[in-house]
């Protein structure tokens, strides 16, 4: 038995932008990588797109900008600690003599500890960001963020992944 499933076409297309953009860490984030971790690590509200479309006034973009160089900052050093940990972790499982979890356990340790360091620094970093933005633009970020879980959603049901 075969079933059909009738969609529109602009439902369709509007489900494989969607599902495009989820292939990104962040709700559908275009550009460096830089951008995409700082948007995942305040749990969006640094996204560009969100912050675009808040109507920002100068000051407050100010003051963002403040917050997301202290944010590139924390994301450089974590970055440059974890690859030189994975590394050290890659050169213990890649080498000559048997490897055990107890050969790598302080790097693994470390690397878990610069984790939790960063995603702390983007809470407190989306926390000042929240601080900035007036009430109506805190209302028009979560009316966004709500409508594109609605849309993630949807994709997933057309996709039959919510199963």
């Amino acid at each position: 038995m075969k079933t059909h499933i009738t969609v529109s076409s602009g439902t369709l297309a509007v489900g494989l932008l969607v599902l495009s953009l989820m292939s990104s860490p962040v709700y559908g984030q275009t550009g460096n990588a830089d951008a995409q971790a700082m948007a995942g690590f305040t749990f969006g509200l640094l996204s560009p797109r969100l912050l675009n479309a808040l109507n920002l006034t100068p000051e407050q973009v100010t003051k963002i900008e403040v917050q997301k160089q202290a944010l590139r900052d924390a994301n450089k050093a974590f970055v440059t600690e974890v690859s030189a940990l994975r590394k050290e972790v890659a050169d213990k499982l890649f080498g000559p003599n048997p490897a055990t979890e107890a050969d790598v356990a302080r790097q693994i340790t470390k690397i878990a500890d610069s984790r939790e360091k960063i995603l702390r620094e983007g809470f407190r970093i989306a926390l000042e960001v929240r601080h900035v933005l007036r009430p109506d633009q805190l209302a028009k970020a979560a009316a966004i963020r709500q409508q594109l879980l609605e849309i993630q959603d949807e994709v997933r049901g057309l996709f039959n992944e919510n199963q």
